[in-house]
Order: C-alpha cells, then structure tokens, then sequence
C-alpha cells in the first residue's frame, strides 16, 4: 500500500520506540524512516533488535538498536541518553512496549502500572521541555 504521506515529511526528525525489534513496533520504526526519520528502537532481546536494525538499514533507515527495559528507570535513562548522544536529538516517542495486563485501567494494580512506560515518558518529556522532571519517580496511589 502506498502511503497517503509526503516521503519526506519526518526528514531530521528522531524517533524512539520501545518495544520497535518486532511487530507493530517494527513496522512503525519502518514507516517512520521511509518518511524521513532516524529511528531508535528499545527492547529486550539483543538477537530480535540485531535483526530489526539489519533490516531497516537495508532499507536505507538510519537505525539503532539499543538493548533495555522500559520498566528499568536506569535503562531508560541509558536509552534516551543514547540515543540524543547518536542522533543529536529527539523528536518522537513512541511507547510500544507493554506489561500485557488485559484488566481494564481501574482494575490495574499499582505494580501493574508502574511495569509499563512510566519511567521514559517521564525522562523524555523533560528532554522537550529542557528540565530534569525528577531523578527517581515515586508512585502514590
């Protein structure tokens, strides 16, 4: 299917997604870079990222790979960090990677909800706005 988007619409533009080795991710780590983007992908298994990179960069997708867990504060501290080091910058965040709780949002436990996405979102969003948000997120509920 051809896409309804300009090819160039995302060109300079830097995307990290988490969960990005495989699946929904990885098709939309390749639809971001054939519109442009640089395309950072997050996830668990080295092997499936080492593949993922291999194949969007034999589509011509400036792409890294970077091994880590999202429910890991420190790994995603490391991830954003590398990928601003590799890249120069970040622009999208997509948060792809899952806990798979099938127990709708008022029946998720506090453990459930803190195994999830938390901790990027948090440290990405105060790259954007230039601050540091928090050094350790703390959860009350």
């Amino acid at each position: 299917m051809e896409s309804p988007f300009k090819a160039d619409i995302l060109k300079g533009k830097v995307a990290l997604l988490t969960g990005g080795g495989s699946g929904i991710g990885l098709e939309m780590a390749t639809q971001f870079g054939k519109h442009g983007a640089a395309v950072s992908i997050m996830g668990r298994r080295k092997h499936i990222l080492d593949s993922a990179i291999a194949s969007l960069q034999s589509q011509g997708i400036r792409a890294i790979g970077l091994e880590g867990d999202v429910r890991k504060q420190e790994d995603a501290k490391r991830v954003l960090e590398s990928t601003v080091k590799h890249f120069g910058r970040l622009d999208i965040l997509v948060n792809n990677a899952a806990g798979n709780f099938l127990v709708s949002a008022e029946d998720l436990s506090p453990n459930g909800f803190r195994t999830g996405s938390v901790f990027i979102t948090y440290l990405v969003l105060g790259y954007v706005l230039g601050i540091e948000l928090c050094t350790k997120v703390h959860f009350v509920i």
